[in-house]
């Protein structure tokens, strides 16, 4: 293996962090992961060629690069700040690259904190789900300084289809929030018309192939409503607990910089009626269901969700 590669660290195995460890081993990077959750993960790359370190310190002192796929912020100040993370076992020169979805000035302050400590940081959230990680043909938001995105520019190649630069530290975390905001309103309006559709006594499957080749088409009907909605399953792609997540962040940036965004709130609104309960780590598509038990009809069938 060339030593040119960066020794990489991935923290945060889950439906996006476990795939994209696996392009960075077939890519040939040597990888260093730290099981916290998935564990069954760790082992699985492992066994494709990992090393598993038990904690991000322990990983720290033996990498380059930091990879961060965690939920929200509180998950990445304990991997970087932590009594077992990033800052108790940093090498000098160490760069977290972030690729979570998290609030931006969380992460800018985060930053400051860090170079105190020698550590550069890179903002880097993606978009694609699992099946774009899997085969490195995400689309990826960079931010920061120039040459430190410099510096992991081929770890962002390897993953990445798309790479995106937006300007100072913080802003890729924008332009991510307004994508997931856009894709958790377009989600919404894609039930609400499905199950319009399906009541009225449309074959829905049609009607998503006209909408597709006319004006409303999008990716969530291209890809997720056949996937999800036409097949009645909701197993997770892109759990519904973090777009909620994701669309409360967009809306408290909207406020804090005083931007009108009704549509937003309501959709943020939407999806809090089901983070809370058992469709919280349903895709994001579960929020359908609301649409669908309201109207009595089944949007993959046609029927009757329950016998009146």
């Amino acid at each position: 293996m060339s030593n040119t590669y960066p020794r990489v660290t991935v923290a945060g195995l889950g439906a996006m962090g476990e795939p994209m460890a696996r392009v960075l081993l077939t890519g040939g990077y040597p990888v260093t992961v730290v099981p916290h959750r998935r564990r069954d993960a760790a082992e699985a790359l492992a066994a494709e060629g990992a090393t598993i370190a038990k904690t991000v310190a322990e990983a720290a002192g033996a990498t380059d690069v930091v990879i961060t796929l965690v939920p929200d912020l509180p998950q990445l100040l304990e991997v970087a700040e932590g009594p077992d993370g990033l800052v108790a076992g940093a090498l000098d020169g160490l760069t977290l690259l972030n690729m979570s979805t998290v609030a931006p000035d969380g992460l800018t302050a985060l930053a400051g904190r860090l170079a105190e400590h020698g550590i550069r940081v890179v903002d880097a959230p993606v978009s694609g789900g699992p099946a774009r990680a899997a085969d490195g043909t995400l689309t990826i938001m960079t931010s920061g300084a120039d040459a430190d995105i410099d510096h992991v520019s081929g770890i962002l190649d390897t993953l990445g289809q798309r790479v995106f630069r937006t300007g100072p530290l913080g802003t890729s975390q924008v332009a991510k929030l307004c994508n997931n905001m856009i894709a958790a309103t377009i989600m919404v309006a894609n039930a609400e018309a499905l199950t319009l559709g399906a009541k009225a006594g449309l074959d829905p499957a049609q009607l998503r192939e006209i909408v597709l080749s006319s004006s409303g088409g999008s990716t969530v009907l291209d890809t997720w409503v056949p996937r999800n909605l036409l097949r009645d399953v909701y197993e997770p792609g892109f759990a519904l607990k973090l777009m909620y997540k994701d669309a409360g962040l967009a809306r408290d940036l909207a406020r804090q910089i005083g931007v009108p965004m009704p549509l937003a709130n309501l959709t943020h609104e939407l999806y809090g009626f089901l983070a809370q309960g058992p469709g919280a780590e349903a895709d994001y598509s579960f929020v359908s269901t609301l649409f669908q038990d309201a109207a009595n009809v089944t949007i993959a069938t046609g029927r009757p969700r329950k016998e009146m």
